[in-house]
């Protein structure tokens, strides 16, 4: 069997580096997972002494991945199980049976003792971080390295695969800059266009031109592994279609059920609750916002007021469209009104998976508005989600650092009539980023739903 008949094209010259360290970036598609578990698996079975470190950040990532990629790996290249090597799950490793030589697989947090589990007849040859951008900093992988380089006196290789995060300011992006510069580093940047469309499938690559039309910068980070930069809005304003607020019933189309989602305020930060509906042409539609912001107010509303505006809400969005609920969101710090809601409702909203930062969760909603299939009506009440998406940005600094965080300074109508809410029947004078934050978990709780991998 030939390797160039496994590989994509864009690896025919890497496959064979011999490098000390050899990063593989580049965009979803690109099969440089695919290509470096052959890589490994081709130098376990060419290599007598020859084994390898194979890391994710958390152990409890391993199995559904880097351990079913090398599994697959060496059914490509024609071995059989229990005849050419053996798996075990518990503890995670792959034996070859001609020449002992072992795959062992860790968790970055747990890697201490998985050097406790190596045959020291058997020297690590390979270390291949999958995943770098789970790790917070580039002295973790330097340490790792340096464990796993000692007593080789011919070759070593690390090998370092992920998808580039969009911030220049990150620090892999940094790491791997400053790397180029090395004589003893391989950088290999690819994407899915040097790939056989067949191995791809139809599906993809309709999908990668679906986000190349509807957002051409976040295809060419997601798909072509570019450093786009996080400078300007956190959203394109292109990506929300505003519609007529009779645009239902001008076109005849019929709200099949509603999605609630709610971020909850405090002392001087709003509570808000938007209406999401999926529509009988497909789109998802922002039907309308409910808006209570306690600003400049001597005398705030009480949980028990807010808990009832947003059922009376609810109530009357299911009437007006004449359909079910499917699920209510709510952010999962906000215990005090989701309890209130369930005291005097009944009413179990859902707390929100927010994830581990800020950027990922706005990452998901940039993904679901890149499939075009989403819709606001221009209504009075809307307004405000209008505003604040024209006015969300990163706080400054914060990306330089590395670790970009949305500003969510309350900003006064300077200029402007205070923003007037129906359902709250109430003025609000100052705004933020509530009803994007309200959005973003709403996207982040039906990721399955709304076609978007997690």
């Amino acid at each position: 069997m030939k390797i160039s008949s496994q590989i994509a094209p864009s690896f025919n010259r890497t496959f064979n580096s011999y490098k000390t360290h050899q990063i593989y970036n580049g965009g979803r598609g690109s099969t440089k997972t695919s290509m470096i578990s052959l890589k490994i698996v081709y130098n376990c079975l060419n290599e007598n002494n020859c084994s390898v470190v194979v890391l994710r950040k958390h152990q409890n990532q391993l199995r559904k991945s880097v351990y079913k990629e090398i599994k697959r790996a060496c059914t490509r290249l024609g071995l059989v199980e229990n005849t050419h090597y053996i798996s075990t799950v518990s503890p995670m490793e792959i034996k070859f049976l001609q020449n002992g030589n072992v795959i062992y697989f860790a968790g970055g947090d747990d890697f201490e003792t998985v050097k406790g589990t190596i045959d020291e007849n058997k020297l690590i040859k390979i270390v291949w971080f999958e995943e770098l951008t789970g790790w917070d900093n580039s002295e973790d992988i330097d340490q790792i390295v340096a464990t796993f380089t000692r007593g080789n006196n011919d070759w070593f290789m690390a090998l370092y695969s992920y998808n580039p995060p969009k911030n220049k300011f990150a620090w892999i992006n940094k790491w791997c800059n400053s790397m180029k510069l090395r004589d003893d580093c391989l950088v290999s940047e690819t994407d899915y266009r040097t790939v056989p469309e067949e191995w791809l499938g139809k599906l993809f690559i309709d999908e990668a031109k679906r986000m190349e039309k509807f957002d051409n910068k976040r295809y060419r980070w997601i798909y072509l592994g570019e450093v786009i930069g996080m400078e300007g809005l956190i959203y394109n304003p292109q990506m929300f279609e505003y519609v007529d607020k009779d645009y239902i019933e001008q076109n005849k189309l019929r709200i099949l059920y509603l999605d609630f989602s709610v971020d909850g305020g405090h002392q001087t930060s709003a509570t808000t609750c938007g209406c999401y509906g999926l529509a009988s042409d497909g789109y998802w539609y922002l039907l309308d916002t409910y808006y209570y912001s306690p600003n400049e107010k001597p005398k705030k509303k009480a949980p028990s007021e807010l808990s009832r505006d947003i059922f009376n809400f609810e109530i009357a969005m299911i009437k007006m469209w004449k359909c079910g609920e499917d699920k209510e969101t709510i952010d999962s710090a906000e215990g005090a009104l989701r309890n209130q809601l369930y005291t005097d409702y009944g009413k179990r909203f859902h707390p929100v998976n927010k994830g581990k930062n800020k950027e990922e969760l706005i990452d998901y909603s940039q993904a679901f508005l890149a499939k075009g299939k989403f819709r606001v009506l221009d209504n009075d009440n809307n307004k405000i989600f209008k505003k604040e998406n024209e006015n969300y940005m990163w706080k400054e600094g914060t990306v330089e650092k590395g670790k970009p965080e949305p500003d969510k300074t309350e900003k006064e109508f300077i200029g402007e009539e205070p923003y007037y809410n129906s359902w709250s029947n109430d003025y609000s004078y100052y705004y933020a980023d509530h009803t994007q934050d309200v959005f973003q978990y709403w996207v982040k709780d039906n990721l399955s739903k709304l076609g978007i991998k997690e």
